[in-house]
């Protein structure tokens, strides 16, 4: 499928057209980056450019040649997409061995072949030992990308052979210009700010957000965390409510919150002894958080109503006797 390029994959592309200018294009490239910089996106404009016939100036595809055409209806010869056969499941090694079988054929319209692995770190051990075996020996004329949100999670074996593209989120004044031009919303910047911390920068991440329930969530999560500052809730019934959220995005969303009250308070704090005693209430409660966060994300059995509410409590009696406000 043809595409066109975001903002915030320019620089990475220039990187790409240069490589592809001087004929040094890698065997295979790592697209790296968080959720909502359209990963999958870029991959398919390198694809279209590589197959291309008649590439533009700035290296594009030209969008009319037999190849574009034949890639844009989703039937090219020459080029290969592994995915997981099932949402949430592990790509099989089956899939990687099939791969490599059709490696050995010469390219049929194109003078590349392009491959596909997303996400990369859904492979299970076998089928990256297989995997690595075709990386070890590079087909000429064939570029392989792997996808993936998660370059932690793949064997190091694996990326030291392929090229880093790490995709990075665009500046926040970048992110709101982008969304202020491609997304119907009527929320305050502020409040698209903080949907941008939320979402680590990744403006498509926002425009999910709000299509769904999760500004809603935000401006709730957010309420709800003032008053339990303020020692106004009812640790049982905040519980009940926060547990119908994801909740690792709650626990986000109240870490980027206290980080910003610490940040305010430092820059009040000189010669204020007020100020001082704030910064330490928020520096306890951040660490309530990040100990949550870590038993939450864990594979631990945790009941999670009960750590919720433990944490509440935890979070009322530091303010209790440390008045915030």
């Amino acid at each position: 499928m043809l595409t066109t390029l975001y903002p915030w994959q320019t620089s990475l592309w220039q990187q790409l057209c240069q490589q592809l200018q001087r004929n040094r294009l890698p065997h295979a490239l790592l697209v790296s980056g968080v959720k909502g910089l359209a990963k999958n996106s870029f991959a398919q404009h390198i694809v279209a450019s590589v197959l291309c016939l008649n590439r533009s100036e700035d290296q594009s595809a030209c969008g009319d040649c037999h190849s574009c055409q034949l890639l844009n209806a989703g039937s090219h010869p020459d080029h290969i997409e592994i995915m997981p056969e099932e949402a949430g499941k592990q790509i099989k090694i089956e899939q990687i061995r099939n791969l490599r079988d059709k490696q050995q054929l010469t390219p049929s319209v194109s003078q590349w072949k392009t491959i596909i692995i997303s996400p990369a770190d859904n492979m299970n051990v076998s089928s990256s030992n297989s995997l690595l075996k075709l990386l070890e020996e590079p087909q000429q004329n064939t570029v392989l990308i792997l996808i993936t949100g998660h370059p932690e999670n793949l064997p190091i074996t694996i990326k030291s052979r392929c090229q880093n593209y790490h995709l990075l989120s665009p500046t926040t004044e970048q992110a709101l210009d982008w969304l202020s031009k491609n997304s119907d919303n009527n929320l305050d910047s502020e409040t698209m700010a903080k949907l941008l911390q939320l979402a680590k920068g990744a403006p498509l991440t926002v425009v999910d957000m709000m299509n769904g329930s999760v500004v809603e969530q935000y401006l709730q999560v957010e309420q709800d965390f003032n008053l339990m500052l303020q020692n106004a809730v009812n640790p049982i019934a905040l519980s009940a409510s926060w547990l119908k959220y994801d909740l690792i995005t709650v626990l986000n969303q109240l870490q980027y919150m206290i980080r910003d009250r610490m940040i305010k308070s430092v820059s009040n704090m000189p010669n204020n002894t007020i100020e001082s005693a704030k910064n330490s209430v928020y520096w306890q409660i951040s660490d309530c958080i990040v100990k949550v966060i870590k038993l939450v994300s864990s594979q631990n059995n945790i009941n999670n109503t009960l750590l919720i509410e433990d944490f509440i409590v935890s979070v009322m009696r530091i303010t209790n006797s440390n008045p915030t406000n």
